[in-house]
This record gives structure tokens, C-alpha cells and sequence, in this order.
């Protein structure tokens, strides 16, 4: 045999073999998803029953959100879980879109404690935040008033809040969800009007936890854009880049949109 031929031969079958002994390697386990430790009060997640009835699926439905409702007052109050989990600030992207705009109405939804609400009454605006936790909206109303600022709060589910017809110049969807918002995003606009938008990407769910099968809040790629000009709206800003989440302060993948109702 050729002696370059034989060296090839050796060198094919030390490599073959050094793919064969890591294959047989046990594979480095996944990283941890970071997820939230026990909230008081909450008790642990309802199950439906196999072929659930009418009844059960609504009893199914108004079980999750009471265990949102007490999770959301939990995270948005305590002192520990404030530190650990929000930032405190407005939000980046709500902040850079109103710069220079006129101050109008606006409709924070699903509020939380008030961050970004706060935030544009202190700019003029006339702010409105609905949330179903009812303590968050409460805490919101104290630092609102500690600070001197006019502030409306609701308590209410917004899948059920009346957003109005041509009733608000800026619409905040911050961590809010907002796939099956578009047409009550277009219809509550005044014309002209815009609306805010940031959450996390599918991709967050690779890090973080999904709380009780809930999606509201992750988006696919390019889900957001399509859904808002079906609606009717033009998209202003889109991205999809990894930065600092609102929630969780983690670097994850998020969504971004700004999205304008025509005059």
C-alpha cells in the first residue's frame, strides 16, 4: 500500500474514532430555566379533567385566573420579588416612541404597578391603566399620588374590557400580551394614533418558565407585524433582538413593535 494512502487510512480511522467515543458520551445537560419560587396563597395548578364538560372547562378557566390574579399581586408588591424580578423604570422602547409626541390620551393595559403609566402622566398625558390585580393598581395609586400626578386605574380582565372606538392616541401593551388585541387596537386608536408593544420571543421559553401553559406574552418571528397589518395598522418599528427583559431583567430574545392607525 502507498504509504500516503496507509496515512490517510490511519488518520480516517482515529478521527472515526474519536467521533464514535463522543457520541458515546452522556450529553451535557441542559441549562436550568429560571422560574418563580412558590407564590403564597396560590396552591398548586388546576387540572381538567379527560372530556371535561361545559362547566368544568369554565371552572378550569376561572381557577387560572385567580391564580393569575394572586400572582400578579404577589409579584408586583413584594418587596422581594419587586427587587428580584421588575425593573422599575419605564420602559425603553415606550420611552424613545413618545419623545417629542404631543401628550393625549393613553391606555396602559394590564398596568401592573404603574411604571410606565406613571411615567407618561408625568410627561401630560392622560393616563387610564386596567389590571387585574387589584393590589398593583393600589400600590400604582399611592406612588401616583405620592408624586403628584393624576392617574385613572380599572380593575378588569381586558379580554373583556371595553377599550372604546377612536378613544386614545397611545395604546401600551408592555409584557401585556396582544395577539388577540389587534382589532381592539385599531378600533380604541384615535387616527393617527399609536400603539407600543414589547414582550419575549418564543425563544425566552428555552430560559424561562411558562406559567401554567400561558403564552400570552411570547411571540414567533414575525407573528406580531402580520397580525397588526392585518388589522389595518402600518408598522413603524420592528425587531427582534436580544436585550434586557422588563421582567426578569434576564438577556433573553424579545419582540418590539411600534404599529400607527392611519389618519
Amino acid at each position: 500500500m502507498h504509504t500516503m494512502t496507509f496515512r490517510l487510512l490511519v488518520a480516517a480511522g482515529l478521527f472515526m474514532s474519536a467521533l464514535a467515543a463522543r457520541a458515546q458520551q452522556p450529553a451535557s445537560p441542559a441549562p436550568a430555566k429560571r422560574s418563580l419560587p412558590p407564590i403564597p396563597g396560590l396552591g398548586p395548578e388546576p387540572v381538567l379533567p379527560a372530556n371535561p364538560t361545559a362547566a368544568q372547562l369554565a371552572e378550569h378557566k376561572r381557577l387560572l385566573a385567580e391564580r393569575t390574579r394572586i400572582r400578579w399581586n404577589y409579584i408586583l408588591t413584594d418587596s422581594l420579588m419587586r427587587a428580584r424580578t421588575l425593573n422599575e423604570k419605564p420602559n425603553a422602547l415606550l420611552v424613545e416612541t413618545v419623545q417629542g409626541l404631543e401628550p393625549g390620551t393613553a391606555l396602559d393595559a394590564d398596568m401592573g404597578e404603574g411604571r410606565n403609566a406613571i411615567y407618561l402622566a408625568q410627561m401630560g398625558w392622560q393616563v387610564t391603566g386596567v389590571d387585574v390585580a387589584e393590589k398593583a393598581l393600589a400600590y400604582a395609586q399611592a406612588r401616583a399620588k405620592k408624586l403628584g400626578v393624576p392617574l385613572t386605574t380599572e380593575v378588569a380582565d381586558m379580554a373583556k374590557y371595553d377599550w372604546g372606538t377612536n378613544k386614545w392616541d397611545l395604546i401600551v401593551l408592555s409584557y401585556a400580551g396582544g395577539r388577540d388585541y389587534a382589532a381592539h387596537v385599531k378600533k380604541a386608536l384615535k387616527p393617527g394614533g399609536i400603539v407600543v408593544l414589547e414582550a419575549f420571543h418564543m425563544d425566552a421559553t428555552e430560559k424561562i418558565q411558562v406559567v401554567d401553559g400561558d403564552y400570552r406574552v411570547f411571540f414567533k418571528t414575525d407573528e406580531l407585524p402580520k397580525l397588526y397589518q392585518a388589522a389595518g395598522l402600518k408598522i413603524v418599528r420592528y425587531e427582534e433582538p436580544i436585550g434586557t427583559a422588563d421582567f426578569t431583567k434576564q438577556q433573553l430574545r424579545l419582540v418590539k413593535m411600534v404599529a400607527q392607525k392611519p389618519q
